[in-house]
């Protein structure tokens, strides 16, 4: 475990697996001892949530006295999901009595799914109880589910009560394809009721996967009867994907039937790599069959892909026969990669022997990104042979960013043997943060004494911010000590990001209390970006509490990007609230730009507000031109009402 690798953790995982409940303590004292902080983490989550089913108690115990902010956070939830393995309503009842913050919000959201399955009535109680937090698509997944497995109908009906788009969007598509299961007809059906829209797209989408698995014929008849457009070319796809499972040569000549386009190319290389986990022989000599061109590379491609770790050495074979292009230089970065992970010195001789040019580029990157993961003194070794330039470079940065996970002494020590120039700034780089975290006064010594400038800037940010998610306090005290400039305006920065991610409200009084300047307002927008993720309505009250200027127009702009993604009802009316100045027209174009597609109804208002005419014309047919392939008849309606000039309202409507 102290040297990593592959089988390595396969085999600890044996033998943690076979660790008696009762040992289980001795066993973590143990692992505190190990100096690899990654196998010490997982090691920890693992024992801990096996732990936490049989003594929660105990468990938790151990959690909550864990160091580190970070790390105690993640302890706590990972007992807190083992927990609930066994008693859900218990996890969920203490989960509820930590105190509002973060660590609530994620404690609460870690037991939705666990309480689902007994009472998913409960579990949406619940969920909503947290407000519209960003990553909810998982668990309201978790609670449709369960509910259309027992009444697709009751099911369909709450659903259809949520007010917030993108929860009803996944509640619905959740439910589609569990009712698919028992009854594709009757979901198709209920899908047809849906309003036209994103919604009913994707619930089509999740019903004709499901269909196709069972009965590809009466599926794809069902979908060839449905209107020219998007959702029909989406629910082709999903029908080609779904039939590759059972009858890969059919699927295939199904797919090839398709209009010419990305769609069609997406689909091809997507059903050869399913073909090839089935059986890679018949799918290689069927591809190897076809007519040289951009169709065959392409399908080469991704049986390559899918070979590379099943059969490198036949993925490279492959490979070879591929002609010079995009693809070949793909494949040979995938044969790359699966060589590093089985046999590292066969991977160097194989990317050593290939032509120089992309292609064996490509592969050196990827065969770094691999090896460095599994053994990274063998990659040093093979660095030290590589000609100074782009391509020896571009392998220190990848090396560093994996060892520096596993061992950032040996890290350390063998970047500080490296010639000064451009490979060794790179490989700091790297490096920085998880140096800060194991010897933050040495770090920031070295940092501090760089010539001022981007090198110095960036490093004294990620060490900022690694720092303060494991000592705060240290973060603090050296920022006092730092000069005047943008290496204390970037350290500031990062360390402002830092604090964000764990308490954006303490963040935001850390940024209060810096004097007026550069440094404050770069550290303000720091903490807006990390809050309106979090909890966008607060970011939004604290964002429109800032004087008009660029650090204004970029908070509001981050905080209507971030609330979208959860709530893009309630991003417009917040938006709405706002003076009509610079930082509104710039979030303006910010909703357009991100609503147009799933939500075209919610944009259509946005656009009239946009006070430059030739950028208002350009949103109008931008957000026309995706509305009219889902909904034709109510994109037509709005447009006839804009301000869009007639000729180009026609372009629109009958393009030739």
């Amino acid at each position: 475990m102290k040297e990593g690798g592959g089988w390595q953790w396969r085999e600890a995982q044996k033998l943690l697996d076979s660790i008696a409940p009762a040992d289980i303590p001795e066993v973590l004292a143990l692992v505190e001892e190990n100096p690899s902080r990654p196998s010490r983490s997982w090691v920890r989550q693992s024992l801990l949530s096996r732990w936490a089913e049989t003594d929660p108690t105990a468990a938790m115990a151990y959690a909550e006295a864990v160091t580190g902010k970070k790390a105690r956070e993640e302890t706590i939830l990972v007992v807190l999901r083992g927990w609930g393995e066994k008693d859900a309503a218990s996890a969920s009842a203490w989960a509820q009595k930590l105190p509002s913050g973060p660590l609530r919000e994620r404690a609460v959201g870690a037991t939705v799914s666990l309480v689902a399955r007994d009472n998913p009535q409960a579990a949406l109680d619940l969920l909503q109880s947290l407000g519209t937090r960003q990553r909810q698509w998982g668990d309201m997944h978790s609670i449709f589910n369960v509910w259309a497995e027992r009444d697709p109908a009751a099911a369909a009906a709450r659903a259809a009560e949520l007010t917030v788009g993108r929860q009803r969007a996944d509640a619905f598509q959740a439910i589609a394809f569990t009712w698919a299961a028992k009854d594709p007809q009757a979901a198709i059906a209920w899908a047809n009721t849906l309003p036209n829209g994103y919604e009913k797209q994707s619930a089509i989408s999740s019903i004709i996967s499901q269909w196709a698995g069972s009965e590809p014929n009466r599926a794809l008849a069902w979908v060839q009867q449905m209107p020219e457009g998007e959702a029909k070319q989406n629910a082709l796809n999903n029908l080609g994907l779904q039939w590759a499972q059972s009858d890969p040569k059919s699927a295939m000549a199904f797919a090839q039937r398709l209009p010419p386009g990305g769609r069609r190319h997406d689909l091809l290389g997507q059903i050869a790599s399913q073909w090839a986990q089935q059986d890679s022989e018949a799918a290689l000599a069927w591809a190897q069959g076809l007519p040289a061109g951009v169709e065959r590379n392409h399908l080469l491609e991704a049986l390559v892909t899918t070979l590379a770790y099943q059969d490198p050495k036949a993925a490279a074979v492959v490979a070879s026969s591929i002609p010079s292009g995009n693809a070949q230089m793909n494949a040979v970065g995938m044969v790359a990669r699966g060589l590093a992970d089985s046999d590292p010195r066969a991977a160097i001789e194989w990317v050593t022997a290939l032509p120089d040019g992309t292609a064996k580029r490509s592969a050196l990157q990827s065969m770094a990104w691999e090896m460095t993961r599994s053994d990274p003194k063998t990659a040093a070794d093979f660095f030290d042979t590589l000609p100074p330039g782009r391509d020896r470079d571009n392998f220190v940065h990848n090396l560093i960013s994996q060892w520096a996970q596993s061992d950032v002494d040996s890290a350390l020590a063998w970047v500080n043997q490296l010639p000064d120039g451009h490979a060794k700034e790179s490989a700091l780089r790297n490096l920085a943060p998880q140096w800060a975290q194991s010897d933050p006064k040495a770090a920031l010594t070295f940092a501090q004494g760089l010539p001022s400038g981007e090198y110095q800037n960036s490093l004294l940010e990620s060490m900022a911010g690694a720092l303060a998610l494991t000592d705060s306090k240290t973060a603090l005290d050296w920022a006092g000590r730092l000069p005047e400039g943008e290496g204390l305006n970037s350290f500031l920065s990062g360390l402002a990001t830092s604090l964000a991610r764990n308490s954006p409200p303490e963040a935001a009084k850390f940024v209060a209390a810096l004097p007026p300047g550069q440094a404050q307002n770069r550290a303000a927008v720091s903490v807006v970006s990390q809050w309106a993720d979090a909890d966008p309505q607060a970011a939004a009250a604290w964002a429109a509490r800032f004087p008009e200027g660029n650090t204004r127009e970029d908070s509001v702009q981050r905080v209507v990007s971030a609330w979208i993604r959860s709530d893009p009802a309630a991003a417009g009316q917040w938006l709405a609230s706002l003076p009509p100045d610079k930082s509104q027209q710039r979030a303006i174009q910010s909703y357009l730009d991100q609503t147009a597609y799933q939500f075209p109804e919610l944009a259509a208002p946005w656009a009239a507000k946009i006070t430059d005419p030739n950028q208002r014309n350009s949103s109008i047919e931008n957000l026309a031109r995706q509305w009219l392939e889902v909904d034709p008849k109510a994109a037509a309606a709005w447009l006839a009402q804009t301000t869009l000039p007639d000729d180009r309202k026609e372009r629109l409507l009958h393009p030739k």
